[in-house]
């Protein structure tokens, strides 16, 4: 994550593995249907990271090219799932991560879909881990609905102002 300024801190996977809490991981109260601490890095590193590397190769290799529609379109999904990340694990935004989400899964579909336009195998691939994002986007809904605020109301699908503070880890001075 060298080119975000965001502090995109993940959740610690050695303390997920060892159903600890990290942020973004048992740090608020969580659906009863949500998977096993040690499934997400597996997704993730074994099965999400490779499908995206596969995919974009294929990409590239088809047009002989890094800078395309299809590739642009992906990292427009990356960015789009780096910010969302902050608003949820690191700065705790309920309300405005569920949105945040379904940009991440509406981003990813449409990567996948730029990607067919080059290499049909590719759009599929990519589309594949579409199944995995809308299956944390409910989880993040069902998240949002049991974490009520403090008065019992739920907390706005948009960023309220003292809600939390958003962090720049590039221009913070406290932090070294």
């Amino acid at each position: 994550r060298v080119f975000s300024p965001l502090n995109n801190q993940r959740p610690d996977r050695s303390k997920a593995v060892d159903g600890e809490g990290s942020n973004g991981f048992r740090d608020r109260v969580m659906p009863s249907w949500t998977p096993p601490g040690v499934i997400f890095p597996i997704m993730w590193v074994l099965i999400i990271g490779p499908l995206r590397a596969y995919s974009a190769a294929l990409v590239v290799s088809s047009t002989g090219s890094f800078l395309t529609l299809p590739t642009m379109a992906f990292m427009l999904h990356l960015t789009v799932g780096d910010v969302w990340n902050t608003i949820n694990n690191t700065e705790k935004r309920y309300g405005a991560a569920v949105i945040g989400v379904l940009c991440v899964v509406i981003s990813a579909a449409n990567a996948a879909y730029q990607y067919s336009t080059v290499d049909p195998f590719a759009g599929k691939l990519l589309g594949g881990t579409c199944i995995w994002l809308v299956t944390a986007a409910a989880l993040i809904t069902d998240t949002w609905r049991l974490n009520p605020t403090e008065n019992g109301e739920k907390v706005p699908l948009y960023p309220v102002k003292g809600e939390a503070e958003t962090s720049f880890m590039w221009f913070d001075k406290g932090e070294e």
